[in-house]
């Protein structure tokens, strides 16, 4: 059960938080609905990742009967990112990295460098093959394939999204060793 609650009213959202050993709900914050994607996909709640869930949330509740489809990349890719940086922080005992099995090497990972790297390496090449708007409706329908529903814990990464991010992130370190075995300073004796 979430300690928070939102309420949506003229456009605002205010995100309420009640502590469990407390009657009294406090403010975490009060927005204009229309700001939150920029500022979560700007990192304003890249620390405090449920807030950042929580404002999402109320954001898709503030959609029309009318729109069905979210049709902003931002939401999608932060999304993805936050999947990614929580599974992985979960399987390595609480530490957000990446590491491969045949490696000693631990890559750091965060929601904005996910992010980055999402809208670098995924809408980049999307875009670069398809041209913009068509290459960001593509993002978007690639971002969904990489996420499923998960009884445990509401959204999980698909085996497509696993095999994705893997790939991603391995070449990240193998790109990564092979520059620093590249650029090896000479030893002089």
């Amino acid at each position: 059960m979430s300690n928070y609650r939102s309420v949506i009213a003229n456009g605002i959202v205010t995100l309420y938080y009640k502590p469990e050993d407390s009657s009294q709900e406090n403010i975490v914050i009060s927005l204009p609905a229309t700001t939150i994607l920029d500022r979560v996909n700007g990192g304003d709640w890249d620390e405090q990742p449920l807030i950042g869930i929580q404002l999402l949330m109320a954001w898709l509740k503030t959609f029309s009967t009318v729109q069905r489809s979210i049709d902003d990349i931002r939401f999608f890719r932060w999304m993805v990112a936050h999947v990614w940086v929580t599974e992985q922080t979960r399987v390595n005992h609480g530490k957000p990295i990446f590491t491969l099995e045949d490696s000693p090497i631990a890559l750091p990972i965060s929601l904005a460098t996910t992010r980055v790297a999402l809208a670098n390496n995924i809408e980049g090449a999307l875009i670069e093959r398809f041209g913009h708007e068509q290459g960001i409706e593509n993002a978007m329908i690639f971002y969904q394939e990489m996420m499923a529903p998960s009884p445990e814990y509401g959204l999980a990464l698909s085996d497509f999204g696993k095999e994705v991010l893997t790939t991603m992130y391995r070449s990240f370190i193998e790109d990564g060793v092979a520059l620093m075995q590249f650029n090896k300073p000479e030893v002089l004796h």
